[in-house]
């Protein structure tokens, strides 16, 4: 399992999770974000034979992108949350 930030686009933070597929990945994904107390601005979920690549575009409350450490911190709790699972 990869989670990683992806960059920073003009508007939102990219994170790129890929991982091997399973029921409720996605949710699992969703609720880590959702403690992250980040908002979802776009998700794009691809699954390729057994393999999940979901890239998903994250700001602030504010709608601000995120810092570097920041991105760095939902990313490590997104990896987390999924190794536990």
């Amino acid at each position: 399992m990869t989670v990683a930030p992806a960059g920073s686009a003009a508007r939102a933070t990219v994170i790129e999770v890929r991982a091997q597929d399973a029921p409720g990945l996605l949710h699992r994904i969703g609720r880590a974000l959702e403690g992250a107390a980040v908002r979802v601005r776009s998700a794009h979920v691809s699954t390729l034979g057994a393999n999940a690549v979901d890239t998903v575009y994250v700001t602030r409350g504010d709608g601000t992108p995120l810092a570097g450490e920041e991105a760095a911190e939902v990313a490590r709790g997104l990896e987390q949350a999924l190794s536990t699972a």
